[in-house]
């Protein structure tokens, strides 16, 4: 991901000279790269390109690339994005509208009704920008949740899985194991990543904190919603789990749940596949929420993992790119989507609506995941997303890799460092108006 600076430095100089060059009279629609993405896209498109009443579409992955925002930056940059773009992450959008890149769909007069048919109630406000408009159209989602091993569990007689921190490390003497005595473990309780980068603290510390705190995120408007006992709760969850030993301090080239090697796991359904085609006959899991600090009977949630669909300004053709997002986001389409991809697409009647009912009777573990969408929580909307990632990375490092920094005072810097960045947008869109 680019610093935001570079981005609106770079976006800055385009907008004062750069010229844009797309074929007239063809809508340009860029994908993911995945194979599963490709397909799908490759079906949407000629099924639309059958009425020659519409605008024909062409399609391609995005282009290859460091990573697919930093091509769509230079694509923005080089005023050559497409007309419609499906694999936005919701954490750059901000920094999109703020360039002026992306045309705000709420300005159609059917949004809202296509909006609010589509989406659970639960999750419109969480696509909504600071200035009350929509620039990305909610598509589709990847619930982050705990895989475990059935046979290490059941061989260890548990019979329950764990719904706190308390729980969970309960079963760590049961379950860690020092095999050939060397005092090092070679089983562990779960495997966080202990790679720095910022945007690993999505899959770990951001998704335990969601879950502790009900759904909540970083920031309520521009209000720093870190100093607070949930965030000491996952930092000291973290913290006990590598001071212990239950955790690996290691990055391994294997697949180590795969190998029952660590018996607990947090990913997302696209492990499925994965899990499916490599298992052995003596491999078996499940699949449940994450645990919280304190068990209540609240709804658990998690961070979804969204990719949403955008339009950008470049577009001589809104209206049109526009009724392309309402087909590729139809019942239909969302039911190719499952089919070609196995990805969840954010839908309120998902599990009820019966188009796809056989698909989840036959994937009864994507039904997991599916009736966990309603319980998703995406990303603050802010400019400084990475840098404040970044400063719960370091704090994260410090107080739970390596316990050089005391809990306490990891909640404190961090909610000090990201204040200033917060107030320093504050300031910055005040001193614009």
């Amino acid at each position: 991901m680019l610093n935001h600076r570079l981005f609106l430095f770079a976006t800055g100089l385009c907008l004062a000279g750069c010229s844009q060059s797309r074929p007239e009279g063809v809508l340009t629609y860029w994908c993911a790269t995945n194979s599963f993405e490709i397909e799908f896209a490759r079906r949407i498109v000629a099924e639309w390109n059958q009425d020659t009443t519409h605008l024909p579409v062409r399609f391609q992955p995005v282009p290859a690339g460091q990573s697919s925002e930093e091509v769509i930056v230079a694509a923005i940059v080089g005023r050559t994005t497409p007309d419609i773009y499906s694999n936005i992450w919701p954490g750059v959008i901000e920094q999109y509208r703020e360039a002026g890149a992306v045309v705000r769909l709420d300005q159609f007069a059917d949004f809202d009704s296509v909006l609010y048919s589509r989406l659970p109630d639960e999750l419109i406000e969480q696509f909504r920008s600071p200035d009350s408009g929509f620039y990305q159209f909610p598509w589709k989602a990847n619930p982050l949740l705990l895989y475990y091993n059935k046979g290490l569990l059941e061989e260890a007689g548990i019979t329950e899985l764990p719904r706190t921190y308390d729980q969970f490390f309960a079963l760590a003497p049961r379950l860690v194991k020092d095999f050939d005595g060397d005092g090092h473990y070679d089983r562990w309780l779960m495997d966080p990543n202990v790679m720095a980068e910022w945007w690993q603290r999505f899959f770990d510390f951001y998704t335990f904190f969601i879950a502790a705190t009900g759904g909540e995120t970083l920031l309520a408007g521009h209000e720093v919603q870190l100093d607070r006992p949930e965030t000491a709760a996952v930092l000291s969850f973290f913290r006990r789990g590598y001071q212990e030993g239950y955790f690996p301090l290691s990055i391994f080239q294997e697949d180590i749940f795969l190998a029952q090697k660590v018996v607990f796991h947090v990913s997302g359904p696209w492990s499925i596949s994965h899990l499916e085609k490599y298992k052995t006959e003596d491999f078996r899991y499940g699949i449940t929420l994450l645990p919280v600090p304190q068990a209540g009977d609240q709804p658990v949630h998690t961070y979804g993992d969204p990719k949403n669909i955008v339009i950008f300004s470049t577009t001589r053709y809104p209206q049109q790119a526009w009724e392309f997002v309402k087909f590729m986001t139809s019942r239909a389409a969302d039911r190719s989507l499952l089919e070609i991809t196995n990805q969840l697409p954010m839908r309120r009647e998902l599990i009820t609506d019966s188009l796809y009912a056989d698909y989840f009777t036959a994937n009864p573990l994507l039904e997991i995941f599916a009736r966990q969408i309603p319980f998703i929580v995406g990303t603050d909307h802010t400019i400084y997303l990475q840098e404040i990632f970044d400063i719960i990375s370091q704090e994260y490092e410090a107080a739970c890799l390596y316990q050089v920094q005391p809990v306490a005072q990891a909640v404190a810097s961090m909610t000090k460092r990201v204040t200033a960045l917060i107030d320093r947008e504050s300031r910055g869109k005040a001193g614009v108006q």
